[in-house]
């Protein structure tokens, strides 16, 4: 295809595209004059304006900002490990070089993901922000030769998605603005005459671009070049439908995860969205508050028509003179409001908001708890977050890690994939606290059986119930619910290993305890009297005579049976006589 059917194919699309989001855009707006101005990408000739005329109430922006922080500390948190690499086949995890493997690629991964040169948790705080207000929020991840992967969350206005027959946002159009300088500076012989000439004279002007990233139809899965790439890439000048630079992508490099998204709908609907009208009343009613309170504190003033002398002057130490002699006075008109019922109805509104943005679900627990109490209303808290990180594992924290992988595995920052190893059975597990909090139900499933049958087992277990459990399965399955890393675990042939030699260690003990017992008895036996007849006289004239010793003495580590040995005469009984 050339250029110019390209370009055209393009704005074509772009149009179509743009008449589809074009109807959200006014409940967009509206919501970031509400809660967050600084967000308002919507209207470009406001920006540089404090844009916050409709603000009268500051509750819904410090509920998104509460809402979005505890996002980035449940979900994204740098402090913890919120992922894990794995294995799909648990037993490649026992070989000692797949495990060391996961271990040195888990934590490259994290560094970059805390690095300060990357940006990640700068910009995933201000997609938080979009999706919770606007239900939708985009994020571009692309490969950078100094800090290998870069992050940027792009302002929704800038942004033109649409779906897959899967419901997975597949193709996105970005629309925004560069001075001349810089775009002559990214594409220095692909750039138009035009913006040549704008670079030299006037290097400031903004020139639009438009990128466009989707799916290839016409590509060969087993050629080589950007051309068979899953994705193209091109970059044009809207003004000129000059085509800057014509690639592609191995991975969609942007993430576009929806808060909610109702069927049938591209773009997501976010807390904001449902706040949008107790917002709206509440701002309205916080005006009306500030009219009444400014008419109480300055009422309106009731003047007679005649006896005054000049203009009313009522601000601090001002004078109005009136005939002396008249009876005539200034007089205020009496404002009656009751601020304290409108002080409830705004209160009410404030909690409402606060509620919709999760802060009843989200707020620190009071010291009044226990430990145990305070860890299980943590997890049900969590567990409010459950259809929503569904939403985010699938459309942004699982593509994102995958993605900065693979840049970081063609880029050659993480070790050689071992020979046994192929991209297909590496798999990422999402562990932040909400998913483990999750998958605790499970976990405490095995507890509750064992109580239940602690009363029938007892302290030795003489039924033998334990025996219809496999307690190596049960650890292993824990230590994976709880999020244990990989490292910590012993593989099987280190386990077989150490219990082998505790059992040889435990047989040593044992036949050192026998040896200790048995040298015991004799000890006993040699300080026995000798002076008349007794076990050990008994053997000694039988070792002399050389006779076989009694069947039953001739295993010295067992005691002999008492009926067997033959007492002394004067230790026999009596025999009884009538």
């Amino acid at each position: 295809m050339e250029k110019k059917e390209l370009a055209q194919s393009l704005l074509q699309r772009f149009q179509g595209l743009e008449s589809v989001r074009q109807p959200w855009v006014p409940t967009w707006q509206e919501l970031t004059e509400y809660m967050l101005p600084r967000k308002n990408s919507f209207n470009p000739g406001r920006r540089g304006q404090t844009n916050d005329e409709r603000i009268f109430d500051s509750t819904p922006m410090h509920a998104l900002e509460l809402l979005a922080s505890a996002l980035g500390g449940l979900l994204t948190n740098p402090a913890i490990p919120w992922f894990d690499i794995r294995v799909k086949d648990k037993e490649q995890e026992e070989d000692q070089e797949v495990r060391d493997f996961l271990s040195q690629a888990g934590k490259k991964l994290t560094a970059i993901f805390n690095a300060e040169d990357t940006g990640f948790q700068t910009n995933v705080h201000e997609l938080y922000l979009d999706i919770a207000l606007l239900g939708t929020a985009v994020m571009y991840v692309e490969a950078d030769p100094q800090s290998i992967v870069r992050f940027s969350t792009r302002p929704l206005g800038e942004v033109y998605v649409a779906e897959s027959a899967r419901g997975m946002v597949d193709t996105v159009y970005r629309r925004y603005e560069l001075p001349a300088r810089l775009v002559w500076r990214e594409w220095k012989g692909a750039c138009s005459d035009d913006v040549r000439s704008l670079a030299e004279k006037k290097p400031d002007t903004m020139v639009e671009i438009l990128h466009a990233v989707f799916p290839r139809t016409d590509r060969d899965p087993f050629g080589i070049g950007a051309a068979n790439f899953p994705y193209a890439s091109v970059y044009m000048e809207t003004g000129t439908q000059h085509v800057l630079e014509e690639s592609g992508y191995l991975e969609m490099p942007y993430l576009v995860p929806r808060w909610a998204k109702a069927t049938g709908e591209t773009y997501g609907r976010g807390p904001g969205a449902t706040a949008l009208s107790d917002t709206r009343v509440l701002n309205a009613m916080s005006r009306t508050a500030l009219m009444a309170a400014e008419k109480m504190s300055d009422p309106p003033l009731m003047v007679p028509d005649d006896g005054f002398l000049g203009p009313v002057r009522s601000g601090p130490g001002g004078l109005s003179y009136y005939r002396a002699g008249s009876s005539d006075r200034i007089e205020a008109l009496p404002v009656r409001v009751d601020l304290n019922a409108t002080e409830n109805m705004i209160q009410q509104r404030r909690e409402s908001i606060r509620r919709i943005f999760l802060g009843d679900q989200l707020a620190p627990e009071g010291p009044a708890v226990t430990a145990t109490e305070a860890v299980m209303r943590q997890s049900d808290k969590m567990r409010v977050l459950g259809p929503v990180l569904g939403r985010l594992q699938t459309e942004f924290l699982g593509p994102l890690i995958k993605r900065v992988f693979n840049i970081m595995l063609r880029a050659g920052a993480l070790p050689p994939i071992p020979g046994s190893l192929t991209l297909d059975d590496i798999e990422v597990r999402y562990t932040s606290p909400v998913a483990r909090a999750q998958q605790q139900f499970e976990a405490q499933s095995l507890p509750q059986v064992l109580q239940h049958l602690a009363p029938i087992m007892g302290s030795s277990d003489p039924f033998g119930i334990m025996d219809n459990f496999d307690t190596d399965r049960i650890t292993r399955r824990l230590a994976d619910l709880y999020g244990t890393p990989g490292e910590f675990m012993r593989s099987r042939q280190e386990m077989d290993a150490s219990r082998e030699q505790k059992s040889k260690a435990q047989s040593k003990m044992q036949m050192s305890q026998t040896v200790n017992e048995m040298t015991g008895a004799l000890k006993t036996l040699s300080e026995s009297y000798t002076d008349r007849p007794n076990v050990l006289t008994e053997l000694w004239s039988l070792a002399m005579a050389g006779k076989a010793l009694p069947s039953t003495l001739q295993n010295m580590g067992q005691p002999p049976a008492q009926d067997n040995i033959e007492k002394p005469q004067s230790q026999q009984e009596p025999h009884n006589a009538e």
